[in-house]
C-alpha cells in the first residue's frame, strides 16, 4: 500500500511539472522565418503608380558602380505554397562565381496575381520602369537578366520573345518550371513566327522538374533546337530528382552561371 501511495505522489508530481512548464512556456515555438538578405528599398512610377522595388548590392559596389543587373520577377504562388528565398536563392547563385557581383532587383511585396499569357504586357511593363529607374540611380552596365520560375518563368519566356532590337529590355533569360499555359503559348508564337524576327544576340537558360508537363517541355526544347535561332544561345535542364518546391535554387545558380561564366 506504501508503495502504491509512492508512485501515485511521483506520478501527480511530474503531471504538475509539466504543467507548470506549459504555463511558462519554457520552449516556445520558433519564429517565423524572416529575410535576412540587407537590401535597399527604392520607388519607381509604373504605369502612373508609384511601386517599390528592392535591391541587393553586394560589397564590390562601394567602389564598383559597373555591375550588371538581374531582375528577379516573383509574384505571389497561386497553386503551391509560396517561397520566401527566392531572391536570396539569386544572390546565392552569383556569389557561387568567384570573382563575379551583380546587382538583384525584384519587387519590395509579392503581388498578388494569378500571371495569364494574355496578360503579360502589363506584368512586362513593371519590369521594364524598374529597368529604367536602376540603370539611372545605380549602374553603369547594360547586362539585366531577367530570371523567374513558375508562371513568372512564362513571363520571362514571352519577353525573349516579345522583345524586338529597337525596343529591348532583357538580354539573358533564365527560364525554370514555366507553367504550361505559358508554354502552350510559346509554343504556339515558335510554330507560326507570330513574333518579331528583328532580335538581338541573347542568351537563355530553361530548365524544368518532375512537377511540369514534360510532353510540352520537350515539345518547345525540340522546336528551339529546330529552328535554330542566329540571335538565340541556349541550353535546356530537367531535373529528374526533383518537383516544384526544391528545384530553383539548384536551376537558378545553374542559369546564372551559364549566362555569366
Amino acid at each position: 500500500m506504501k508503495t502504491l501511495f509512492i508512485l501515485l505522489f511521483v506520478v501527480l508530481f511530474a503531471a504538475a511539472c509539466d504543467k507548470e512548464s506549459d504555463d511558462v512556456n519554457i520552449n516556445p515555438p520558433p519564429p517565423p522565418p524572416t529575410e535576412t538578405l540587407e537590401t535597399e528599398t527604392f520607388t519607381f512610377i509604373s504605369n502612373g503608380t508609384a511601386t517599390e522595388g528592392k535591391i541587393y548590392l553586394p560589397d564590390a559596389y562601394d567602389t564598383n558602380k559597373n555591375l550588371p543587373a538581374i531582375y528577379l520577377i516573383d509574384f505571389t504562388e497561386q497553386h503551391f505554397a509560396i517561397a520566401k528565398d527566392e531572391l536570396e536563392k539569386v544572390v546565392d547563385g552569383v556569389e557561387k562565381i568567384e570573382g563575379f557581383e551583380a546587382l538583384v532587383v525584384t519587387l519590395k511585396n509579392h503581388l498578388n496575381i494569378n500571371a495569364k499569357p494574355e496578360d503579360f504586357q502589363e506584368y512586362y511593363e513593371i519590369f521594364k520602369d524598374m529597368t529604367s529607374y536602376v540603370d539611372s540611380n545605380y549602374t553603369n552596365n547594360t547586362s539585366r537578366t531577367f530570371i523567374g520560375r513558375g508562371s513568372e518563368a512564362g513571363i520571362v519566356m514571352m519577353a525573349l520573345f516579345l522583345e524586338d532590337s529597337a525596343t529591348f529590355v532583357f538580354d539573358n533569360f533564365i527560364v525554370t518550371d514555366p507553367s504550361p499555359y505559358f508554354t502552350d503559348t510559346i509554343i504556339n508564337m515558335i510554330e507560326n513566327n507570330s513574333f518579331p524576327q528583328n532580335k538581338l544576340d541573347e542568351k537563355l537558360h530553361f530548365s524544368f522538374s518532375t512537377s511540369n508537363d514534360r510532353e510540352k517541355c520537350i515539345k518547345l526544347i525540340n522546336l528551339l533546337n529546330e529552328a535554330q535561332y542566329p540571335w538565340l544561345q541556349f541550353v535546356s535542364l530537367e531535373y529528374w530528382d526533383n518537383d516544384y518546391e526544391s528545384t530553383y535554387p539548384i536551376s537558378f545558380a545553374a542559369g546564372i552561371k551559364y549566362i555569366f561564366k
